[in-house]
């Protein structure tokens, strides 16, 4: 699944020991979804060597909003 973003938006990004490192923005582009959810969020490949992680009642609220589409 990909999504794209059409107004940037906050993502949650996590340390390697998979404790939670902030906020991290996704800016205006198409972003590949890998895998299935866990723990309620999706993981969604920021650049080659990074990932965040979209909660799922987040990324519905920004579709709803029309800040991201899901294509």
């Amino acid at each position: 699944m990909r999504i794209k973003v059409i107004n940037g938006v906050l993502a949650r990004q996590k340390n390697k020991d998979g404790s939670d490192a902030g906020f991290a923005p996704l800016v205006a582009g198409t972003y590949e979804v890998t895998g299935p959810a866990k723990d309620g969020q999706l993981e969604v490949q920021k650049d080659a060597e990074h990932s965040v992680f979209m909660p799922l009642d987040k990324l519905d609220h920004y579709v709803k909003l029309g800040d991201v589409q899901i294509i």
